[in-house]
């Protein structure tokens, strides 16, 4: 009700006054309608790959961005987590049994994170900064491990320093996510695909467009290739357009392996064990904000139960 009261607003004024309860939140007469069609957008996506199997994967190019906002509440520019009504959406509408979502945006998606909080069905994961860093909550940190029937479902690696570059995020991958996902059997991923932890963004780390392609690649191996990207953050033009480009190229095409820095992350990409040694290289705060994740979730997955690493 709220959200259709806004939409048939015609002052600034009243607009301005309804955003400033939220938190970097800016409203127009066109922002509801803009937050619904990308939400319902993303569904559509959702639905001719998942269900239709008209489409491999697929990549949402959409705005407003969606994984601040929560139920009832906007922030962080989101009024509608599109993410969020999607997995929901594939659960409900279309009988997905297990969503795993992957959130590399460098700010936590806390709103996602609250909706499904207590949903087994729904697996979320979330690599990003914390600590001093938008949205300036505790619970974007490792021990914030889900609730009730979704405890060991909600997974966070939050970097207690900035410059995190390629090799911090695939050791997240090799160590972390891909381990519980494997476990886990997702049916279908969604990432909540932001960009601004790329180098030359707003969020002072250092992740290469190749990078973006590396992890995306590894993320194909889930959900027999069922991977659908809609776009959060992403400050940068010229950045953005560059990690967009690569991930759907990936998309389109996994085998492909060009562009700046792509033997150096090539290097890397085996899956398995430690013994190339990939945990030892990265920022010692990095490994730390990894061992913590996998320390606290050791109990609720067997992947970590004889994990050399912790």
């Amino acid at each position: 009700k709220r959200l259709n009261r806004w939409s048939l607003c015609e002052c600034c004024d009243l607009l301005d006054r309804e955003a400033a309860q939220f938190t970097s939140v800016y409203l127009t007469k066109e922002s509801v309608r803009e937050a619904k069609a990308a939400a319902s957008s993303l569904c559509k996506l959702v639905r001719q790959i998942a269900f239709d199997n008209t489409l491999d994967n697929g990549f949402a190019v959409i705005r407003p961005p969606g994984h601040h906002a929560e139920r009832g509440l906007a922030s962080g520019y989101c009024l509608i987590n599109n993410v969020a009504v999607a997995a929901a959406y594939a659960r409900a509408r279309l009988g997905i049994a297990k969503v795993l979502i992957v959130d590399w945006d460098v700010h936590h998606g806390q709103g996602t994170q609250a909706i499904f909080l207590e949903d087994p069905t729904v697996l979320y994961f979330s690599v990003h900064r914390w600590r001093g860093f938008f949205p300036f909550e505790s619970t974007g940190g490792p021990t914030m491990v889900g609730k009730g029937a979704g405890t060991g479902y909600n997974v966070n690696v939050g970097w207690s320093a900035k410059n995190m570059g390629d090799q911090e995020y695939l050791a997240v991958w090799r160590h972390v996510l891909l381990p519980i996902a494997l476990e886990f059997q997702p049916n279908l991923v969604l990432v909540s695909a932001g960009f601004d932890a790329a180098r030359g963004d707003i969020g002072e780390c250092k992740v290469t467009p190749e990078g973006f392609r590396c992890l995306t690649r590894k993320l194909m191996n889930l959900a027999n290739g069922q991977v659908v990207c809609a776009l959060e953050g992403g400050y940068k033009r010229s950045v953005l357009a560059d990690c967009v480009s690569r991930v759907v190229e990936t998309l389109l095409n996994p085998t492909v392996c060009s562009g700046e820095g792509a033997s150096n992350v090539e290097k890397y990409e085996l899956t398995g064990d430690d013994e190339d040694g990939l945990l030892e290289s990265i920022n010692p705060i990095a490994k730390r904000n990894i061992l913590d994740t996998i320390a606290a979730h050791k109990e609720y997955w067997k992947c970590f139960e004889h994990d050399a690493t912790s």
